[in-house]
């Protein structure tokens, strides 16, 4: 019995010292895995993080601002491009139009307008040898009205007279004359009476009619109608007379005509057609 003790002790006691090798051998194996190594890694992998951090607020978002801005800036002048281009195309269309209008006036009123001066003269003379030609009784006017050209000091003011508050609605961009006269003679004659001013060279505008029978005593008997349509004398049969009763024109009896009528002559400094 006294010798199983000592033998009992010794391994008890050699137990014991393999256990405090391992544990010690354990420890030792904990801190070889978080060295200096190690922590130099860990420092390392933290300062990038920090710096990648940094970065990206420090440069990367600002530069997905500044991107942004200027798409939206391109976008907005992209758009100020497209608008100059569609204004240019509109610019170059208007101003074609505004080309073609002058060089239609310019070509009417070279070509179709006479001057002031002559113009007149030829109008009384050819108006007066009308009358006469077509066998017809001037029984009121010629009466002659100047028709001031738009814009000038000469349009209407509320002092005038009736008669110049009528002649103003005929006032254009042309200076011009107005003329009303009344006639009496046969139905057949006054019609080539109207007929004769449609073709006349004249530019005459017919701004009303009024057609009335007449007996030999001169005493209105019934009137047919009044025509206020303005339409050029020249170029075409646009001023239709009114229609008088078949009965009237069948007796042969006489009509009285009234017309009220309108000429322009060229502006002042374009005596001289002037090429489109």
């Amino acid at each position: 019995m006294s010798q199983e003790q000592p033998l009992q002790s010794r391994a008890v006691a050699g137990r014991q010292q393999i256990r405090v090798r391992f544990d010690q051998l354990k420890r030792s194996s904990s801190l070889r895995v978080i060295g200096v190594p190690e922590l130099i890694g860990l420092s390392a992998a933290a300062l990038l993080a920090l710096l990648t951090v940094f970065a990206y607020l420090y440069f990367l978002a600002p530069a997905n601002s500044r991107l942004t801005l200027a798409q939206l800036e391109r976008t907005r002048l992209q758009g100020q491009v497209s608008a100059s281009q569609l204004n240019i195309i509109e610019g170059k269309t208007a101003r074609e139009a505004i080309d073609k209008i002058n060089a239609s006036l310019n070509d009417f009123e070279g070509n179709w307008l006479a001057a002031p001066g002559s113009g007149r003269m030829l109008l009384y003379t050819e108006l007066n040898e009308l009358i006469r030609s077509n066998g017809l009784r001037n029984t009121s006017g010629p009466s002659y009205a100047t028709l001031d050209p738009l814009g000038t000091k000469g349009q209407v003011q509320p002092t005038v007279s009736a008669e110049q508050q009528s002649n103003a609605k005929w006032q254009s961009i042309y200076p011009g004359v107005s003329v009303s006269v009344t006639v009496e003679g046969p139905y057949q004659s006054v019609r080539h009476f109207v007929r004769d001013i449609e073709m006349s060279r004249q530019f005459l505008i017919i701004n009303a009619v009024e057609l009335e029978g007449v007996t030999q005593s001169s005493t209105a008997t019934q009137e047919t109608s009044t025509v206020r349509t303005p339409a050029p004398a020249r170029g075409g049969r646009t001023a239709v007379p009114p229609s008088v009763p078949q009965s009237v024109a069948a007796r042969g009896t006489l009509v009285s005509l009234r017309l009220d009528l309108a000429t322009y002559f060229r502006r002042a400094g374009s005596e001289k057609p002037v090429a489109p």
